[in-house]
């Protein structure tokens, strides 16, 4: 991508090649940079990142990003730099910290109404439809599970399964979605949340940095890092989220709560699925 972009510059100089090796070899680290964090770790001025960046053609270092992210996200698993990590430093508290920091940046949210809105959302539909695919559909469908038996209406939705039936019968009710997604299905997640917009259903999106944030136009999106610098992305922070909206519904619907926990542990215990 970046090299047929430089096919057309020509002979570089000192500045930008110095630049140039720098982006190459950032490449999966390059969506946490600002044009000053760049001109600072590549050793360059600010001017040179700006005018560099312009002759390769993008308005900046946004427009660069933005064609990067889902490539780079996409081909996280395929390429070679799976084995360099494990070959680095093994700092695995360093790792930890990363995943520290991202939860301090979801911890700041919870108080705002970005975050009452979602949990508003979630708690007063009438149908709860959880979706995730592939690999993060473990995920998708473990918080399902586990959001049923705070509130009812509850359910996962495998749109591989062929036949939809829940989805095509909840027309009438009032819907809310939660599509658990990161960039390497972006595609099917795009598809499947443009058509919940236009059909007017409530879609929160609990996505990564590299996800479909930008793909689609709702306000109900909350991003988690994923990229702490272990062999594969971490799934620790939207993970954590879930676990942090389920209680949140569950305080939300704490009036009915009593009833409903005690009528499964009735169930539980008449059908012997847990030892005593």
């Amino acid at each position: 991508m970046l090299s047929t972009h430089l096919e057309q510059l020509g002979k570089l100089t000192p500045s930008e090649r110095k630049l140039w090796v720098y982006l190459q070899a950032n490449l999966e680290t390059l969506a946490f940079e600002n044009g000053a964090t760049l001109a600072q770790k590549s050793g360059v001025s600010p001017n040179t990142v700006s005018r560099f960046l312009r002759r390769l053609g993008y308005k900046g270092l946004k427009s660069l990003k933005e064609e990067l992210r889902d490539a780079v996200r996409v081909q996280s698993l395929l390429n070679g730099t799976l084995i360099e990590r494990l070959e680095q430093p093994d700092d695995l508290i360093a790792h930890l910290n990363e995943e520290i920091e991202a939860l301090r940046e979801f911890a700041e949210c919870l108080g705002s109404a970005h975050w009452q809105d979602i949990v508003s959302r979630v708690s007063r539909a009438e149908r709860v439809f959880v979706c995730g695919f592939q690999t993060i559909r473990g995920l998708a469908e473990d918080f399902a599970n586990r959001l049923a038996l705070v509130r009812e209406g509850v359910e996962f939705l495998d749109l591989y399964s062929g036949v939809l039936g829940q989805w095509l019968d909840s027309h009438k009710q009032r819907c809310c979605v939660i599509l658990i997604d990161i960039a390497p299905y972006a595609d099917a997640g795009i598809a499947f949340a443009n058509h919940c917009l236009q059909q007017d259903t409530d879609l929160v999106v609990f996505t990564d940095e590299y996800g479909i944030a930008r793909h689609i136009h709702t306000p109900h999106i909350l991003c988690m890092k994923t990229k702490t610098g272990l062999i594969l992305e971490s799934t620790g922070g939207l993970t954590c989220a879930l676990n942090v909206l389920l209680h949140c519904v569950a305080s939300a619907h704490k009036s009915h709560l009593k009833n409903r926990l005690a009528a499964y542990r009735e169930r539980v215990q008449r059908l012997r699925l847990y030892r005593t």
